[in-house]
Formats: structure tokens, sequence, C-alpha cells
């Protein structure tokens, strides 16, 4: 059996340090991976993102010798956060010989393409999209934590910090996928909580006047609101909400918790402000590769994009996780840039297949679903620092993961 926790140390060792074995990739053809992002359109801050943190994995990849002598060579395209382009993207992706795709980012693009992956033969590994149930196992594998144990973890933490909310409000994206089931688990989680929904505000993505939702919002005088929507539209409705006057707290989905745009512009609307997650830029005393990571992938992100400073971390360790994973699969079964890339993309899927967990930056365990599990917190919003912190103290975090099933 494969010992990926073992070679991902050694490997991201030595890209630390800077000490590569002697093979090094330089004669043999590349590794082509594809990467599924939105570049431009209301996506962008996404895809610059996590564009950043999956080429700072494939360079160190590349630093430690890459894949049995082939250099990885990320291959992006952009899809606009727009289903049928991430169709094209897919299909550019196995035109070039990639060995695999990740990506898309939303819900809506990745429940697009998870079944047309296995009609192709082509395996895709998302590590965002937050809608419970739209992987498709064998080649659509993702190894995020999506909105089915996520969002219950969140909920169990804000109503442990705020145990004076009994009424609830919810509103949502109702045209987006991971919008949508999103605000259906609100409001299922509301009955299990002893909560009252009084209220329920649906909008659209491309929504530009939130007055409406939030004097609807407001006349319901609910303790809080639970949201779910993209960042851009969450921010536009709780701009609003300050503007109409509603002091309360707002429980966001992790939607927002991804990119810079939320955290940097919500400004003085943020200060009841909570999403959902499982790291934040501090350091993590028990965990020095997050550190290292976060160390470099700030300065990297500050040097070469031009998103709003400090940049986000959020869940970009999974996408250099997502590389190092395909990596070390390719390595362990000889493969390099001379394999027919149709047996590389058998060789991926036959091993996301048996896999069960993934130790890298993030502990990920791996579900009879095709999603990956990492347990998730409430985190707060900082107005003074524009970051994300931890909205309890670490004693007083909920331990116990939401219900799952993990591979047999």
């Amino acid at each position: 059996m494969i010992d990926r926790r073992q070679l991902l140390t050694s490997t991201a060792a030595l890209a630390v340090t800077g000490h590569a074995p002697l093979a090094l990739a330089a004669d043999k053809p590349p590794i082509k991976i594809g990467a599924i992002l939105a570049m431009t359109g209301l996506g962008s801050v996404y895809g610059i993102l996590y564009n950043a943190a999956l080429k700072l994995a494939v360079d160190d990849v590349n630093a430690a010798g890459g894949v049995n002598g082939s250099k990885l060579v990320l291959s992006t395209t952009d899809d606009q956060m727009q289903p049928a382009m991430s169709v094209m993207c897919l299909r550019e992706a196995i035109e070039e010989g990639c060995m695999a795709a990740l990506g898309p980012l939303t819900g809506t693009c990745w429940e697009t393409i998870a079944p047309l992956t296995n009609n192709l033969k082509m395996p895709s590994i998302c590590f965002t999209a937050s809608k419970a149930g739209i992987s498709k196992p064998p080649y659509a594998l993702r190894i995020a934590p999506p909105d089915d144990t996520a969002i219950p973890e969140g909920v169990a933490e804000f109503v442990k910090l705020h145990p004076e909310v009994k009424k609830i409000a919810i509103a949502g994206d109702a045209q987006e996928a991971s919008g949508a089931a999103g605000m259906e688990l609100f409001a299922k989680l509301a009955k299990e909580f002893g909560l009252e929904v009084v209220a329920t505000a649906s909008y659209q993505t491309r929504t530009s006047d939130f007055s409406p939702n939030a004097i609807m919002i407001r006349g319901a005088n609910p303790d809080a609101v639970f949201v779910s929507s993209l960042g851009p539209t969450s921010l536009s409705l709780v701009k609003e909400l300050e503007v109409q006057g509603f002091d309360k707290p707002i429980l966001l989905n992790s939607l927002v918790w991804a990119g810079a745009g939320f955290i940097h512009a919500v400004g003085s609307a943020g200060k009841n402000a909570y999403t959902i997650g499982f790291s934040t830029n501090d350091p993590d005393p028990a965990n020095p590769k997050y550190n290292d990571y976060v160390k470099r992938f700030l300065e990297s992100t500050k040097a070469t994009t031009n998103l709003p400073q400090p940049v986000n971390v959020c869940n970009t360790t999974l996408a250099y996780d997502t590389v190092f994973l395909v990596a070390d699969i390719l390595r362990k079964a000889g493969v390099d840039g001379a394999t027919p890339p149709a047996k590389g993309r058998a060789v991926i899927t036959d091993a996301l297949g048996a896999l069960k967990d993934y130790q890298g930056i993030n502990k990920i365990t791996l579900r009879d679903t095709g999603d990956g599990h990492i347990k998730c917190h409430l985190l707060k919003a900082n107005a003074q620092t524009k970051q994300w912190e931890y909205a309890l103290a670490p004693d007083q975090r909920i331990k116990t993961p939401a219900a799952f099933k993990a591979r047999g």
C-alpha cells in the first residue's frame, strides 16, 4: 500500500530546504495537470487565489525533482464560473493530454462536470465546492468538506456562542447550487437546534438591489440571520442589512470564507459576521507544515497577484494538497511524462478509489460519497485586521465531528 504520509513529508521537506534528489526533472517530457478556475468575471478573486496555491505546489514538487524525472506543468483554463465553460475546459484538458483535472470551484460547475468525468474517464478532483451529494466516484472526487458536515459543525458552535438566539431568518441565492442547498440545510438544522425560522429571503446571483430582502428580514425581527450565497452576493446583503439598522449576528456559510473580497470589503458591517471553515492566517502550534505554507503563500501572493492584502489563506491549503496527492500517486506508480495520458488517468482513478485518508497540510478523511471531511469551526470576521479568526477558544470548540461515513 502507498505510504503517502511518509512520501509527502519527505518531498515537502526537500522543497522547503532546497535540497533536491539527483534525478532532477530535466530530460523527460512533462506531466500535464489541468486546472479549471474562474480567472475572469465574477469569480476571478477566487480563481486567482487558488491558482497561486496550485502554482506554489507545482513549484515545490518540481524543486524536489518532479515526478519520476518529469516536471509537473499546470495548464489553467478559465471557466468564468459558468457551467458550460467548465465543460469546455474539461474537454480542453483531455485534448491537451492532462492526466487529471483540478476544480472547478463552485457547486453548480462541479455538479455539471462530475457525471461527465465518468463518461470521459478523466479523473477530476474538486477542492472547494460546498453542495453535498454531487460528487460522482470513481472519476469525480472532492477532497473538500461539503455543507452536509461543515454547516452542522459551524451551526453547533454558533448556537454555543449565542445561546440567546431563538429566532432566525434564512437568506440565500436560490439560483446557485451551493447557495440553494445551504438554505435547505439551514432550515433543517434550525429544527434540530430548536430555532424558529421567522423569514426566508431568496435572491439570485446577480441581484443588485438587496433593500427588499433586508427590509423583510428586519421586519421579521429575528435574533440572527443565516446566509447561504457566494461572497460578492453575501457582501451586498450584509452591507444592506447594516444600512437598514440590523445589528445582530449573521452566520454565513463557507462560501464567504474563501477569497479576499468579503473580508476586505465588509468594513463595519462585518462586526456581527461569522462563517465556517477550518483554518485562519494565524499560526497553528500543532502543524509546522501549515505555518510554513502560510508564510510562503502570503509572500507569494503579495508579490505575484493584485489580491487585497493580507490575503485570506482560507482553504487554499486544499489546492496545494491536491497537487501533492496527484504527484504522490503518479510517483509511486512509476508514471512519467512519457506515459500515455490514458494510462496515467487510470492509475490516478484506481488510487483515488482506494484512498481512505490523506495527510498533507490537512488531515483529510475520504467518505463513501466521494467527498472529504476536515473538522470545521465557527470563524468571526475581524474588521480591523481584515482576517477571519476562530470565534471560540481552542478548549471551547466542539471537537466531535459531524456524523459521516468514512470509506470502509
